[in-house]
């Protein structure tokens, strides 16, 4: 079931919305619709990243991690016959 959300924009940005989505051979709807998946899309992907970092920090802060130096060494031997696999955590 769609929704109807409205918003007021002064007549200029809304003018020069329609003449874009218009160019582009789309309606201001449309266009609009767009938009807010692709804002929605980059929020979410956004706060993923925040949570991410949040535990990382806090694996970092309990002492859980791996050396440079080991993902290094993991990462040369990518594409080898010694390739190994992945350092964990200590």
């Amino acid at each position: 079931m769609q929704e109807i959300i409205r918003a007021r924009v002064d007549a200029t940005l809304k003018d020069k919305f329609e003449a874009i989505a218009k160019s582009q051979g789309k309606n201001s709807s449309h266009l609009l619709r767009e938009f807010m998946v692709e804002f929605i899309d980059k929020h979410e992907e956004q706060a993923k990243r925040h949570a991410e970092t949040l535990l990382a920090i806090e694996s970092i802060e309990a002492g859980r991690f791996v050396e440079g130096d080991e993902v290094f060494a993991w990462l040369d031997s990518w594409g080898s016959e010694a390739e190994t696999d992945a350092p964990e955590c200590r």
